[in-house]
């Protein structure tokens, strides 16, 4: 696998907070409101096939945990992910409803694996549920039927977002973010690692979220594609586990 080595780029938003418009401040504040750890769509209890990588023995410190998320998420399910929800996030937005029921029904078909689609499904049913019943919008409603069928996790915020009129590109770097932290979450209990190394991981793979939404963002459907044959491989994997913390 290969090993994220740029260094995160300086910050550049403005330090003058009055730059922020309240329409950029009430789309902060939702982001940061739906893609928490506190927002209960039950991230907590998923790793993605990594509890079965600890127990193989390919992640075994920061340093392979790092390493694994990075291609994970670049050349694996976090960009096809990613794809996933610029596509919808567009059609959503355009009112496409023929686009939002074939991107939905791409996005089920492409998780590699049974535990991996009911962690997907899961989470983007809690998601759609709360987000209706917390933060509900008139069109959403509309945009979740358009899809008819399942509704899987990046898909569905794709469509709470656009919904709200959120913009796409903090949309994808918050729900990368989101992503990725719980995934490091899962590593640090499993290997077992401390926050400050916890951190540091999530640091380090600050320039593969940003550039991966770029990537993401411009892609195509035809792009889509997953390079992570051992990371599906451990999902599958998981099924049969013996001892699990961990749904998938």
């Amino acid at each position: 696998m290969l090993m994220a080595t740029n260094k995160p780029a300086d910050a550049t938003l403005p330090l003058d907070s009055s730059t922020l418009s309240a329409a950029e401040g009430a789309a902060l504040y939702r982001l940061m409101t739906w893609l928490s750890p506190s927002f209960p769509v039950g991230a907590f209890s998923y790793s993605s096939g990594i509890e079965w990588a600890v127990e193989a023995g390919d992640i075994a410190d920061a340093a392979t945990l790092r390493e694994w998320l990075s291609v994970m998420l670049s050349d694996g399910a976090g960009f096809c992910d990613g794809v996933f929800l610029a596509h919808i996030h567009r059609a959503a937005a355009a009112g496409d409803d023929k686009t939002l029921r074939d991107v939905a029904e791409l996005a089920s078909a492409f998780v590699p694996s049974r535990e991996r689609l009911l962690e997907a499904s899961t989470q983007g049913k809690a998601f759609i549920e709360i987000s209706m019943n917390a933060w509900p919008h008139e069109a959403l409603p509309q945009l979740v039927a358009a899809c008819n069928g399942v509704v899987v996790y990046p898909v569905a915020v794709g469509l709470v977002s656009a919904a709200h009129g959120v913009p796409l590109a903090p949309t994808m770097h918050a729900f990368f973010h989101a992503v990725v932290s719980n995934w490091i979450s899962a590593g640090a209990r499993l290997v077992p690692l401390g926050q400050t190394d916890s951190q540091r991981v999530l640091a380090a793979l600050e320039p593969v979220v940003v550039q991966t939404g770029e990537r993401a963002m411009t892609a195509s459907l035809d792009d889509l594609g997953s390079a992570t044959f051992r990371s599906d491989i451990a999902s599958m994997r998981h099924e049969t586990q013996y001892t699990r913390l961990f749904r998938s």
